[in-house]
């Protein structure tokens, strides 16, 4: 299963950036882990990694501006 942004409820902000390449970057507890956590601008997760600067360049590589949420 695919956690959506919405689980961790700032999907309803997305709605105000309206821009379809932004990655959002969320620091959160994954796999039983504190990682940094990567969505597209559908809130679907792209990508997990511990490292924030590297979540930046992940989105990047994928054609996506990082905004991080806090």
């Amino acid at each position: 299963m695919v956690k959506k942004v919405s689980d961790w409820n700032v999907a309803e902000d997305f709605q105000f950036w309206e821009n379809e390449h932004s990655a959002f970057i969320k620091q959160d507890v994954y796999d039983g882990k504190k990682l940094w956590l990567i969505y597209d601008a559908e809130g679907e997760r792209i990508a997990a990694t511990d490292s924030r600067e590297f979540a930046f360049v992940v989105a990047r590589q994928n054609d996506l501006e990082p905004c991080s949420v806090h």
